[in-house]
């Protein structure tokens, strides 16, 4: 009897020991959980601190690019400034800035356009040299009007949704019609932008299939030369940049991109921050208006800089393209 009741005492020491155990195991993991959360926060908060700063940086960049400059171009200051540098022990900063009137606005297709079918041609163009379905512009055009009738369309979808008929905010919305898969988008997204519908195309930094865009007579070798006439210092005017002989020989024809620009008003800031294992990306849209710049909005959501196709001054800013060695120097 003695001995049962001291191999029953055993059993509860063990127990209580197994439970021990197991609550200081419980104990260890949320403290160690609760320093990571704590880590995060501060890194966080820390990086946050970073991207303002480089913000502030860029707003007086753009700040005096206009007070010293007539025209935007790729190889100003705002735009070859490119930065990786340590702010701290242990932290990487990169920064750039990107023109965003460089780029097919897809608002122009939108009932806020001043010539939505002009636009819609133009954007088909876009498509066909890119080598993407012209039904995306037929969409898009139905996604924009509320008199389409095309609220029903998606409701097959997961889940089901309905187009809203006002501007884009965003290029990424691209991707709620049916005719956009994800491949199509991550081709057509470097030459797109979203921004108000009366935004010009800067012609200063517009690649050669977006240059293509402008009218339906612009073939390969004109826009390439169109381009490459931009040289350094970028077009003075728009009419330097129609005064060449494609516009001429075709000037009763229409353009279907009619509101054209050398300057810009819109910008994104590409920013990332790093220290030990831990990546902080943010894009901010940056809206310039004569000298005046203010912030817009900014975007976490994002993996990479939104580079021009055909920026020929653009060097890679993610704070793991350069070694420590390389900052130094």
């Amino acid at each position: 009897m003695i001995k049962n009741q001291r191999g029953f005492a055993l059993i509860q020491v063990m127990l209580v020991f197994a439970i021990l155990i197991i609550v200081a195991a419980k104990m260890q993991y949320e403290q160690r959980l609760q320093i990571e959360r704590t880590r995060q926060m501060l890194f966080i908060s820390q990086a946050q601190a970073y991207t303002e700063s480089a913000e502030g940086v860029a707003t007086v960049g753009l700040y005096l690019d206009a007070e010293y400059t007539d025209n935007d171009n790729f190889y100003e200051a705002w735009s070859t400034t490119t930065s990786v540098y340590p702010p701290a022990d242990g932290w990487l900063l990169g920064a750039e800035l990107n023109d965003l009137q460089g780029r097919f606005n897809l608002n122009w297709l939108s009932t806020d356009g001043s010539n939505r079918a002009n636009a819609a041609k133009g954007f088909k163009r876009l498509l066909t040299l890119l080598e993407q379905d012209e039904d995306i512009a037929d969409e898009l055009l139905n996604w924009f009007d509320s008199e389409s009738s095309i609220d029903q369309d998606y409701n097959d979808q997961q889940p089901p949704y309905a187009p809203s008929y006002h501007l884009m905010a965003d290029v990424s919305e691209l991707l709620l019609l049916k005719s956009v898969s994800y491949d199509a988008y991550s081709e057509l997204a470097p030459y797109l932008s979203a921004l108000p519908a009366g935004s010009a195309l800067n012609v200063n930094t517009a690649p050669v299939a977006v240059i293509q865009s402008i009218a339906s007579y612009i073939d390969d070798s004109s826009a390439e030369e169109l381009v490459a006439n931009r040289e350094e210092e970028g077009y003075d005017s728009t009419s330097d940049f129609l005064d060449h002989e494609i516009f001429e020989s075709n000037e009763d024809e229409d353009r279907y991109i009619s509101s054209l620009s050398v300057n810009s008003e819109w910008f994104e800031l590409y920013t990332e921050v790093s220290f030990e294992n831990r990546v902080h990306r943010t894009t901010s849209l940056l809206y310039r208006n004569g000298s005046d710049v203010t912030l817009y909005g900014r975007n976490r959501s994002v993996s990479e800089a939104n580079h021009i196709p055909g920026d020929p001054v653009k060097i890679d800013t993610s704070t793991d393209a350069q070694s420590d060695e390389e900052l130094e120097q």
